[in-house]
């Protein structure tokens, strides 16, 4: 009966357990390695010992801000890599070009960079990569490459505050950087009473707030004290910075689209500061409050009023919804994603994406 509803024994079940042989291997000695251990020369043969020890080495003389020396064992760590460790092999490349940046070698730097850029294979790595060369291109005073990177930066992780932040100081400087290019004050004129013009042709369009909004902006665009605004890092504008990217700076805009991706940028950031504020404590809601306030001092020298700034948050932060954003300012749906399922906008690409609107409130 029991066979015939198919419950089947084999006389194994009901055989007595075997006892389990007991195992007669050497017990496990764990390594008991002394305080920086890696300090001294390894006397092992194991190569990945003396990576491990290489590796360690060189992390403690840049955190000892010793670059010369983290410099050479980070060469010496490099060249004993066998090909397939890719992982090992980029993060040591990367700590090579920190190292050439505060050794003032930037060149060099921006060579390992790019061959880096050149073999990512996902979006983790492209972050890593694009903030490298932000720091390096900073170093060099290229502006224009070094806001694309940021661009970049922003088109893999939208909800990050940090970079938008950076991304408006980027934006000042290279505001401030065109307005001491600029020669004589035909271009401000001639803005000046391109605005004149624009209450005057949009009257009829324009009525109550609508207007209101209108009147400010324009009032906000004449303002003489913005091409005097200073950056808020205090990092001053020289004239190798300016002679470096001269050129380049004409293709970003012109003086006031630079200033207001600058206010537009702030603005973001500081959204993004406030949406994940209540999430935080200690030293992490320590550096978000301070983030906050450098944006307040900031957007104070602007001298924006209200109406302006309330239409720009407005515009800014269309997208945010309170269940979108987690700690850090990070998106829920945050993956790394191989780079074929990643397409990187273009520069005028991501600037219709954030800044049209934007760019749509003085260019009529």
């Amino acid at each position: 009966m029991d066979a015939a509803m198919g419950f089947c024994f084999e006389d194994s079940d009901f055989a007595e357990p075997r006892s389990r042989l007991m195992g007669t291997g050497e017990t496990y000695v764990a390594k008991q390695c002394e305080p920086q251990w890696f300090t001294e020369e390894v006397d092992s043969e194991d190569s990945i010992e003396i990576l491990t020890a290489l590796k360690f080495r060189a992390d403690m003389a840049y955190r000892l801000k010793d670059f010369e020396k983290a410099l050479g064992d980070y060469c010496s760590c490099f060249l004993m890599l066998p090909p397939t460790n890719i992982a090992m092999r980029r993060d040591v490349q990367e700590s090579r070009a920190r190292c050439l940046v505060n050794l003032g070698r930037y060149t060099e730097a921006l060579e390992i960079a790019e061959s880096l850029r050149n073999g990512v294979f996902n979006t983790d790595q492209l972050t890593c990569t694009l903030n490298l060369q932000v720091t390096i291109l900073d170093h060099l005073g290229n502006l224009p490459k070094a806001l694309s990177c940021l661009q970049q930066l922003i088109s893999l992780h939208p909800l990050n505050p940090w970079i938008w932040k950076r991304l408006g100081e980027f934006y000042t400087r290279a505001h401030l950087a065109a307005s001491n290019q600029a020669t004589g004050s035909v271009e401000r004129n001639r803005f000046d009473l391109h605005l004149e013009s624009i209450l005057a042709n949009n009257a009829p369009l324009l009525e109550g707030k609508e207007r209101e909004k209108q009147r400010d902006l324009n009032m906000f665009f004449r303002s003489k004290e913005i091409s005097h605004c200073c950056s808020p890092t205090g990092r001053p504008i020289n004239r190798t910075d300016m002679d470096s990217c001269r050129l380049s700076l004409l293709e970003l805009g012109t003086k006031t689209d630079l200033l207001m991706f600058s206010c537009a940028s702030f603005i973001r950031a500081r959204l993004l500061f406030q949406f994940v504020q209540p999430q935080q404590a200690s030293f992490v809601l320590d550096k978000n409050l301070k983030a906050q306030g450098e944006i307040e001092e900031q957007l104070k020298v602007y001298r924006l009023k209200d109406t302006i700034e309330n239409l720009m948050a407005e515009m800014m932060g269309g997208d945010l919804l309170p269940d979108h954003i987690k700690d850090e300012g990070a998106a829920d749906t945050k993956i790394t994603l191989a780079l074929s399922a990643f397409r990187m906008p273009s520069d005028s690409e991501f600037k219709d994406k954030w800044f049209q609107k934007i760019v749509s409130l003085y260019s009529c």
